[in-house]
């Protein structure tokens, strides 16, 4: 098919060049400017007629625009043929070009990744830093306006050999702004908490549309309605306002309470003015791991870059079991030197302690994997037509979300948790003053006390309490994820501590018991590997597209 960008020189495909800022000639060179030149009739400022690729395995669309064919999926990393059709789609009103090169990105991605311990094999091979994608990705740009003068009263401390002095002041900044724009991505492809770790955009580089920049480039249509971040806009806009009012303090800080006030006046005083549609740029890689992916997107425009990363098991238990040896041997050495020697009964409260920590860890990553896996964060995703039921699909999209992200809300805020143990203790307490038998207490601080100069270790006592907390705690952050690690460390933790109530005189029987927790352990440390490198990774996409439109935010 002929090019629709053809060189005025000798008719070859012309191509948007990051290096030049122009458009240049794969065939003679010539470069000619991006903003005068006229492509054909199939693509311009209000809709681009072109070519669509869409991914037979997870449905992902992507726009080719006046580029090669597509040898793999960007966004589930599938070698597939994708599916070729024609589609006419609205242009945004504005679009921001790629400012740094492919060349550029791959730097930065091999910059960020190569001193990264226990990282997959292969990440940075020429072969798989050849994936990056050139992706126009659509956005949304919440434009509001401010003119107000914001003050606040602000202190700051200094310190003499004599005094300590405090300085007050009344801080006036002028905030005079007629248009911040605010981003949030259009598309479901693109995570909401991903999107906001790539920010943020020069928004003074962007340009009005032109079709010019996007040739020789991938373009990804928009799936999102423009109403549906209106709200988390305003507060975004706020925050952001409040930061850079702070910022102008002459490293004064607010007095307590001031911060709130900052903010109250600036959402008093800011102004929406218009949704506008961008395309903004990124380089997106998909790399496969087994049934899931792992996502490395490049911001096109400063090289902020996003990666999640994976732990290589092999790499990492080998250094494991080095850093075990030397450990080991420096403690023999030592033990040698001041003539000291580790009590096996000790033992039991440091495996009740790794027990419980390994159950708080694999609880929280448990829990990030189901809310990342069911895109419970992912307001774009949730909030699209197509993954709304009938009944919220006209009204009712905010209270549908907000009623999804409260269903899904675990209980284990530590402050709960411990309010819930300290009650319970309480009450047992209480029933025992009551009734006056005192003999489970008395036999359980016998157990778990160590015996010498006729006297209570009662540090060990709160250490054995303190892990069973961390371990009620776990049990509810885990939430609605996986419980395997969670499973794994309440199992050691429960045997750890029955060895030490059990308080058996022989150390071999001590030795044979711990010998069986810390199996459980290694185990359990596999396990909190593997929900690490879920909770790193993606499910395989699978996308249904409807809705958005970046044409409907031009005015």
């Amino acid at each position: 098919m002929a090019t629709m960008f053809p060189c005025p020189n000798c008719g070859g495909q012309l191509r948007y060049s990051i290096k030049d800022k122009q458009l240049k000639c794969m065939s003679c060179g010539e470069l000619t400017d991006v903003e005068q030149y006229k492509p054909d009739d199939r693509i311009n400022a209000d809709s681009v007629n072109t070519k669509i690729y869409t991914c037979p395995t997870c449905n992902g669309e992507i726009q080719l625009i006046d580029n090669d064919g597509m040898e793999f999926c960007p966004f589930c990393g599938n070698q597939v043929t994708m599916q070729e059709h024609f589609s006419t789609e609205g242009a945004p009103k504005y679009v921001l070009p790629f400012m740094i090169d492919k060349q550029e990105a791959k730097q930065s991605y091999v910059r960020n990744t190569i001193d990264i311990s226990f990282a997959p094999t292969g990440l940075n091979d020429d072969t798989n830093v050849e994936k990056l994608v050139p992706l126009y990705t659509p956005y949304y740009l919440y434009d509001y306006n401010i003119h107000d003068k914001i003050s606040y009263r602000a202190e700051r401390y200094e310190t003499t050999s004599q005094y300590y002095v405090t300085y007050k002041a009344n801080i006036k900044v002028d905030m005079d702004l007629d248009h911040l724009k605010v981003p949030f991505d259009a598309s479901q492809a693109l995570d909401d908490e991903i999107a906001e770790k790539l920010e943020p955009f020069p928004m003074e580089k962007l340009k009005p549309f032109n079709p010019n920049y996007l040739a020789g480039f991938f373009v990804e249509n928009s799936t999102v309605e423009k109403d549906l971040y209106k709200d988390d806009s305003e507060h975004k806009a706020v925050d952001y306002l409040t930061y850079k009012s702070l910022d102008n303090s002459n490293n004064y800080s607010p007095e307590f309470g001031s911060k709130n006030e900052i903010k109250n006046n600036i959402s008093s005083s800011i102004k929406y003015n218009d949704t506008e549609g961008a395309y903004l740029p990124l380089y997106f890689m998909t790399t496969r791991y087994g049934d899931r992916v792992a996502y490395s997107i490049i911001n096109g425009a400063t090289g902020q870059t996003y990666l999640d990363m994976p732990i290589e098991k092999r790499k990492m238990f080998i250094a494991g079991a080095f850093a075990s040896l030397g450990i080991f041997a420096l403690l023999v050495c030592l033990s040698f030197l001041f003539n000291f020697s580790f009590k096996v009964k000790t033992l039991c409260l440091f495996s009740a302690f790794m027990s419980s920590v390994i159950a708080y860890i694999g609880a929280g990553l448990a829990n990030k994997t189901y809310r990342s896996d069911n895109h419970l964060d992912d307001k774009g995703y949730y909030m699209n037509n197509a993954n709304l039921d009938e009944e919220h699909r006209v009204n009712g999209k905010k209270e549908y979300y907000a009623d999804k992200m409260r269903k899904s809300k675990p209980f284990g805020h530590p402050g709960q948790i411990l309010g819930l143990v300290a009650s319970a203790i309480f009450i047992f307490v209480v029933f025992q003053l009551v009734t006056g038998n005192f003999g489970f207490i008395e036999w359980l601080f016998y157990g778990l006390s160590q015996v010498s100069s006729g006297g209570t270790n009662y540090l060990g006592i709160i250490g054995y309490i303190a892990t069973g907390v961390i371990i009620l705690i776990a049990m509810f952050k885990v939430g609605k994820g996986k419980k395997t690690v969670l499973s794994l460390g309440i199992i050691s933790w429960v045997l750890a501590v029955a060895i030490r109530i059990i308080n058996n005189p022989d150390d071999l029987f001590y030795y044979g018991a711990l010998i069986i927790v810390f199996t459980i352990l290694v185990i359990s440390i596999n396990a909190i590997v593997d929900e690490y490198n879920r909770s790193a990774t993606h499910p395989s996409p699978h996308f249904e597209r409807k809705g958005g439109g970046l044409e409907n935010a031009r005015n």
